[in-house]
């Protein structure tokens, strides 16, 4: 990892789907040859902004997840090359050990129907996580800019990975 350029250490990230694919997909095309995934790369694209992208994750010093975020990364990898996917899941393991990701798990039923029928289940767990750590002051880690807007309507801190590029 890169030495840390932010000045204060953080508490906690949550991060969304979309930064941990970037993560995932960004080895698969520069360290795996896995040029087909180029194409869906969309913020981490060469060295610099990966490497602000892994010295801001860094930055905290805890990161969770929803168990929903894993099981929409299946659902992205299941539409992979078959030859690649154990290669993908080995890139997931290792990405959040060495992030040492928590995941936690937010019930559907603790859900509001009407937030999941409209947004979807992964991201009303990202904000059902965020308020169940509100007083950390947690920051959401996304590339969805719906998300970001309903983060900032319920005061929560998120930031888009654009951002940090």
């Amino acid at each position: 990892m890169s030495p840390r350029t932010y000045r204060d250490e953080r508490e906690l990230l949550i991060l969304d789907t979309g930064p941990i694919r970037e993560l995932i997909l960004y080895h698969a095309v520069f360290s795996f040859g896995f040029e087909g995934l180029r194409r869906e790369l969309r913020c981490l694209t060469h060295a610099d902004p990966y490497d602000r992208c892994v010295d801001f994750v860094a930055s905290f010093r805890r990161r969770t997840t929803s168990a929903s975020v894993v099981s929409e990364l299946n659902c992205w990898i299941r539409k992979t090359e078959r030859q690649g996917q154990e290669r993908l899941w080995n890139r997931i393991y290792d990405q959040f050990r060495g992030m040492e990701m928590n995941e936690e798990v937010i019930r559907l039923l603790h859900m509001d129907i009407q937030m999941v029928a409209r947004f979807g289940p992964v991201d009303v767990s990202i904000i059902k996580l965020a308020e169940r750590h509100r007083q950390e002051r947690p920051v959401v880690l996304t590339i969805d800019q719906a998300l970001c807007g309903i983060c900032k309507d319920a005061g929560l801190g998120v930031r888009h990975l654009h951002e940090i590029e």
